[in-house]
Order: structure tokens, then C-alpha cells, then sequence
């Protein structure tokens, strides 16, 4: 194989190893973020509102750049076809525009009938895994709760899903374990439980050996896919794991991610993520095809400006929709909640398994 064919492909794995890895890292800590209430306050109260109130809460945003990338499209801004034939995204924007289309993903098939090659924005399979993920969470914990043997029950469901290869679900389940361990007010007494508390006992104490640990566990989970690409997947799961025990755990590491600019990275994450791609296709597109490209100095211009607008139009669409959708989610889940507490059946079904 000659030398610049096998370094691309060793790049590209390396990038798609960092792309997959940070999923998985959002995937875990969605299910450690939504799931700390539930153990806090040992109620299985609002599981069902819950559920609506995470549609919403991601429905409005992926609306919002569905019909951001359903305009450059039918206005003619769209200009990744034309860049070359020979990419991935050719697949993309290959039907004709249409008003209902666009409105038909953001309401159904970008949770429950996704379609790589009928989607205005590629990115948005990872939207379908997010909502399914936290729905079989609510299910896990409506049905086991805060029983006192549940790390059995972690440890059977979580080797069926590796087992199934279902490696995005894995990082929910961690998630929702170690959410679980930190915010349960009722300590288990299994082996399971003994060995997490030992870890994490060995972690908070030994803080610099861990970090050590875990660079090297890093490298070398990180060296898997190059050998065998078959497993990026799986070590993007196992690599999440330890990049989530790590910022939560290590004094330097968490002082470091609370800096304010990485708190407003992260408030504008989402969007960043959701509009990156239409963009791409459209403005980084036009761009690439009318300005010189053929040495590395355009390149980095083009992609630092790329960058730059990025994050501009990732910050606009925060304070106008994400913020939003937050509160129409909290609101419908209200609502939610005050019809099915006037519902006697819900009553009843409240008071006899609840309490």
C-alpha cells in the first residue's frame, strides 16, 4: 500500500475515531444529566412527561435547522454536489425541495424513521439514537427503580446490549449508572456497587496516578480501530467512559472544562453541531469553489472562517431556538402533568405503585 494512501486512511480514522468518541461521550452524559432528578428525589413521578417533554426539547432545535437547510435548498445555496462526485455528501440533497418533506423529518422521521438519504441535515442520525436511548432509560428505571439488587440488573442489561453490538446504548447505560451511583440516596450492597465505590474511592485519592492511568488506557484503546476498524464503535464507547470518569472526577480536569468560555462552548454545542452540516454544504462549498484551494495557507483561511461563522450562527440559533425549546419543553411537560393528575385511572396508578 503506498505511503500517502495508508496515512489517509490513518487520518481518517483517527478523525472519525474523535467524531464517534465525542457522540458517545454526549450520548452518556445526556442519560448522567437527565436521570440525576429521578435519583434525587426516588420518584418515578413524571417518567411519562418526561418522555414528551425530551421530544420537544429536541424536536424544536432539529426543526429549526431542517428548515434552515430546507431554504438554502430551495433557494439554490446549496452547493456541495458541485465540489466533486466522489464524496459522501452526493447523497445528500438529491431530491426536490419540499415544504412538507422538510416539516414531515422534523416532526417523524428524524426520530423514528430517519433516512440518510431523504434528510436535509446528514448529522441528524445521531437524533434518533439520543431520544431512543433516553426512552429505554425512562423504561429501565420505571421498571427497576431504586430496587436494592438493580446492579445485577445493570450488569445482565448491559452485557446483552454489547452483546448486540447496540455500542451507542452501552454509553447510556454508563451514563445512567454512574448517575445512579452519585446521586442515589440509597446505597446498594451488591459486589457490583463494592467495586464501583472502590474505584471511585482510588480515583478521588490517587488523582495524578488516574490521570496517568487513563492516558495510558487512552493510547491504547485509541490504537484498536487502526488494527481493526470494525471496532471503532465499541472502543469509542469504552473511551467515553473513561473520558466522562475523568472530567468528573479529577480536580484539574473539571476546574479546566467549568472555564467560561467552555460553558458557553457548551451552551452552543448543540446548534454548532446541528447547523455545521448545512452550512458546509452551503457557504464552505461556495466558498471552496470560488476562491483558490490549491495550496494549504486558502485552506486554513477557509476553514478558520468556516469556523468563525460557525460559531457566530451556532450562538444566534441558541438564544433564538435552543433557549426556546427548553422552555416550551418545561412547559408542555407542565401541562402534561396537570392533565394526567386530574385523570383518576392516573391517580389511583400513582398512589398504589408509585408510593
Amino acid at each position: 500500500m503506498p505511503a500517502k494512501v495508508a496515512n489517509f486512511i490513518v487520518y481518517m480514522i483517527d478523525f472519525e475515531l474523535t467524531g464517534t468518541m465525542f457522540l458517545h461521550v454526549f450520548w452518556a452524559l445526556s442519560a448522567y444529566v437527565i436521570f440525576k432528578k429521578f435519583f434525587e428525589l426516588t420518584s418515578r413521578e413524571n417518567l411519562l412527561s418526561s418522555t414528551v417533554k425530551r421530544y420537544v426539547r429536541l424536536m424544536i432545535p432539529c426543526a429549526g435547522a431542517i428548515f434552515f437547510s430546507y431554504f438554502l435548498y430551495r433557494f439554490g445555496f446549496i452547493y456541495v454536489r458541485e465540489v466533486t462526485t466522489h464524496v459522501r455528501q452526493q447523497n445528500l440533497y438529491a431530491f426536490p425541495p419540499s415544504f412538507w418533506g422538510a416539516f414531515q423529518n422534523s416532526m417523524w422521521d428524524t426520530f423514528f424513521n430517519y433516512n440518510y438519504a431523504d434528510s436535509y441535515d446528514g448529522p441528524l442520525w445521531t437524533i434518533e439514537r439520543e431520544f431512543y436511548g433516553s426512552i429505554f432509560c425512562f423504561g429501565l428505571f420505571g421498571v427497576i427503580g431504586l430496587s436494592g439488587n438493580r446492579s445485577y440488573f445493570y450488569a445482565v442489561i448491559f452485557s446483552v446490549v454489547l452483546a448486540l453490538k447496540m455500542y451507542w446504548l452501552c454509553s447510556f447505560l454508563f451514563g445512567y449508572y454512574l448517575s445512579d451511583f452519585d446521586f442515589s440516596v440509597k446505597h446498594q450492597t451488591s459486589i457490583i456497587y463494592y467495586i464501583s465505590n472502590k474505584v471511585n474511592n482510588f480515583i478521588l485519592r490517587n488523582q495524578i496516578t488516574s490521570l496517568i492511568l487513563f492516558l495510558i488506557y487512552y493510547c491504547v484503546v485509541k490504537y484498536i480501530p487502526y488494527k481493526s476498524p470494525e471496532y471503532l464503535d465499541v472502543t469509542s464507547s469504552f473511551l467515553c467512559i473513561a473520558i466522562i470518569v475523568i472530567t468528573l472526577r479529577i480536580d484539574v480536569v473539571a476546574k479546566a472544562m467549568c472555564q467560561p468560555v467552555l460553558n458557553k462552548l457548551g451552551q452552543i454545542s448543540f446548534g454548532l453541531y446541528l447547523l455545521h452540516w448545512p452550512f458546509m454544504c452551503a457557504f464552505t462549498s461556495w466558498a471552496y469553489l470560488r476562491f483558490d484551494h490549491s495550496t494549504y495557507l486558502s485552506l486554513a483561511i477557509l476553514f478558520v472562517l468556516t469556523l468563525i461563522l460557525s460559531l457566530a450562527l451556532a450562538w444566534v440559533f441558541y438564544r433564538l431556538i435552543d433557549i426556546t425549546s427548553i422552555k416550551w419543553a418545561s412547559k408542555v411537560a407542565k401541562r402534561f402533568n396537570n392533565i394526567t393528575r386530574q385523570h383518576p385511572a392516573a391517580i389511583t396508578a400513582r398512589n398504589n405503585g408509585y408510593n
